[in-house]
């Protein structure tokens, strides 16, 4: 019998190629996740909102930071802590220098401001019609949402994906955290229960 981590691990390699193929036939997919910002902002607190940046085949969400936070709100991308921590989000503006992170990320230096989103887009592999998110095992966003929870600080999370990227079901455990909502590049999909 398998387990909810072998389930994660054989899903995580299948979304990996689905999404592989569907970043290679939808180029234009950061301009149409970004055509929902208003969607977002009618939904959502966009006064502190935060992204990621970009690697592999995930779409680029900086288009849509930036129309999210181009009436007054501030924007965000997070630095990755050590393992086993939470993430902390810094204060960036599209154009400022960033540096190397792990992963081949790229993050903003340390010295910016802290910033405590309001929103947080999250990046993924798969997800279900109740919002489960498959990431890539690393645990940070599960860690940083308990930890802001805890803090009793209120934030939405919304998973940027391909529509390729649903599945029937993701594999949860204790420590995975459903969020507000899928954005794809043709809708804002809602938890269904």
């Amino acid at each position: 019998m398998m387990t909810p981590d072998d389930e994660k691990k054989q899903l995580r390699i299948e979304a990996a190629k689905r999404r592989k193929a569907a970043y290679a036939a939808m180029a234009d997919a950061p301009q149409r996740i970004a055509s929902h910002h208003g969607l977002l902002s009618k939904r959502y607190d966009t006064t502190a909102v935060a992204a990621y940046w970009p690697i592999r085949t995930e779409i680029d969400p900086i288009p849509l930071l930036d129309a999210l936070c181009s009436t007054g709100g501030t924007s965000c991308l997070p630095v990755t802590p050590e393992e086993g921590k939470p993430l902390t989000f810094y204060q960036w503006e599209n154009g400022s220098p960033l540096a190397d992170g792990p992963y081949n990320t790229k993050e903003p230096f340390a010295t910016s401001p802290i910033i405590m989103p309001t929103l947080i887009l999250a990046p993924l592999l798969a997800f279900d019609a109740d919002c489960w998110r498959l990431g890539y095992g690393g645990g940070f966003y599960d860690r940083t949402l308990a930890a802001l929870e805890q803090a009793g600080h209120q934030v939405d999370v919304v998973g940027i994906a391909f529509d390729e990227s649903f599945v029937h079901k993701v594999p949860t455990g204790p420590y995975d955290r459903q969020l507000s909502a899928i954005l794809t590049p043709s809708a804002l999909r809602l938890p269904q229960s």
